[in-house]
């Protein structure tokens, strides 16, 4: 695609709205342009994870290094009128499903307290439909491809859950459409942090890939766990720590999830975690938007000009990025985010069309850097006439 260096003007449609949505019909009818001297083209199509759309490393953690690294998940919890669900499986299949997409680096969670929450890029916390934050009765599904590092030796390996509550391990072999799912860690229920250990061994060389889910949920506050290890082995399940359970056998969560003796011992007889270099993206995800690039400096955000049922907006940024606003209407409380043309520029121009008359509405500038580091600017508000 040829770039012009004049001025762009590309008209989006624009399709998002997130989590706490009161009334759809007004996102379906909002249509952006964006203008400004072109650059350069975004080199991912930055729409495919609008960012009130994903969650990074909600449990913590350290971002993955590349774009292909890391791991995709989904969130289930429950709707009104359910009753509890005490199997992560239970999750995925009666649960609500999130539209929210999360990315993690890794599955390294000891054994701590969970009261933060779920939030967005855009800092919006996740909510049931009761509007309640999601720190219990929630499930998980990781989706991940599993290879060996640089520095791993090649072999036969077991693996092994930590986990508090439920989780299911399992290996996807035949198509993409249609995968074949083989369980190799049952540890599902409900339970303090419990050793699932898996019931076969799996055999890595440096060229093999093994696609991974994981399904993993949440019961009762606040404690929560799940820790992935692995090592060389012949045979798998015989470790002696097999089956133990206990909130504060192999981390204390009082004390900042510090290791405890029985971990202690199953590093000394040669397990360990699996690195966030041995997780790559699945094949159903284009690539890992919660990498840490270079922030673009915001300034000079403004209301340009206040149209009828729109308003057109301004900014610069230090380097060259996206851009794009996020809205809320103030009555509704409605968010939305308008779509990229994914063209990187230095000085921004959107006009956003087929907003409420007579509304009030606060407003930020949205970029994102070729390196996908990721800015807000500070709100303003409008009201359109």
């Amino acid at each position: 695609m040829r770039l012009q260096t004049t001025l762009a003007l590309v008209s989006l449609q624009l399709g998002i709205a997130s989590c706490g949505l009161k009334n759809g019909l007004e996102a379906n009818s909002v249509s952006a342009q964006s203008s400004g001297t072109a650059l350069k083209m975004s080199k991912v199509d930055v729409n495919a994870n609008p960012l009130d759309k994903t969650v990074c490393d909600p449990f913590g953690g350290i971002p993955a290094d590349s774009l292909q690294q890391g791991i995709k998940a989904s969130l289930y919890y429950l709707a009104p009128g359910m009753p509890l669900l005490n199997k992560s499986e239970d999750y995925v299949t009666f649960a609500k499903k999130s539209d929210q997409k999360l990315f993690f680096a890794d599955l390294n969670v000891p054994t701590r307290m969970f009261h933060e929450g779920f939030a967005t890029q855009t800092h919006d916390v996740l909510k049931d439909d009761a509007g309640s934050m999601l720190i219990e009765n929630f499930g998980v599904k990781f989706e991940t491809i599993l290879k060996l590092s640089a520095t791993d030796e090649e072999g036969d390996y077991e693996l092994a859950l930590l986990s508090d509550d439920g989780s299911k391990l399992k290996i996807l072999s035949g198509t993409l459409e249609s995968p074949l799912k083989t369980t190799v860690i049952d540890n599902d229920g409900e339970h303090p942090t419990r050793m699932g250990c898996a019931s076969q061994i799996i055999s890595m060389n440096r060229d093999k890939t093994v696609p991974l889910e994981l399904t993993y949920y949440q019961g009762p506050r606040y404690h929560i766990s799940n820790v992935l290890l692995w090592r060389k082995a012949s045979v798998a399940g015989k470790d002696e720590a097999c089956g133990q359970t206990g909130n504060e056998h192999f981390f204390d969560p009082n004390k900042g999830s510090v290791p405890q003796q029985a971990y202690n011992d199953l590093l000394a007889r040669g397990w360990k975690v699996v690195q966030k270099e041995n997780f790559f993206i699945p094949k159903n995800e284009a690539y890992n938007p919660c990498v840490e690039g270079t922030n673009p400096l915001i300034t000079k955000f403004k209301v340009a000009e206040i149209i009828t049922q729109g308003v057109q907006l301004s900014w610069s940024t230090d380097i060259a990025a996206t851009s794009q606003v996020k809205l809320i209407n103030k009555e509704t409380q409605e968010v939305i985010l308008t779509n990229s043309d994914n063209v990187l520029r230095t000085n921004h121009f959107v006009q956003v069309t087929g907003l409420k008359s007579q509304t009030t509405y606060t407003a930020q500038a949205v970029s994102i850097s070729e390196d996908l580091g990721k800015s807000l600017s500070e709100v303003i508000e409008f009201t359109t006439p």
